[in-house]
């Protein structure tokens, strides 16, 4: 495995960590960070509800508007400018 995984791997550690104690889940944080020798220290996002928690907000509200009608309007405006960017500019198609 590469450095680069690596640290990726351990980042994602650290973030679940601080999505377990934010949603005081003391006793699985806790055990988590004892058996993935989970660093501690503070994250570098420091969100309320936890960065995990905040990125599958967005995640989730951008992949249902695909499906769903019940999205954001930010998340179906999103939609719409990517749909945009990816159409050929040359014929009636998307990529």
């Amino acid at each position: 495995m590469s450095q680069t995984n690596w640290e990726a791997d351990k980042m994602l550690d650290v973030y679940i960590y601080d999505y377990f104690m934010k949603r005081n889940l003391q006793a699985t944080a806790k055990a988590f960070q004892a058996e993935g020798k989970v660093s501690s220290d503070p994250v570098a996002i420091d969100a309320p509800g936890g960065f995990l928690f905040e990125w599958w907000s967005v995640f989730w509200d951008i992949f249902i508007a695909r499906t769903n009608e019940k999205h954001s309007d930010v998340a179906a405006s999103y939609i719409e400018v990517s749909m945009c960017a990816f159409r050929c500019p040359f014929c009636d198609q998307f990529f």
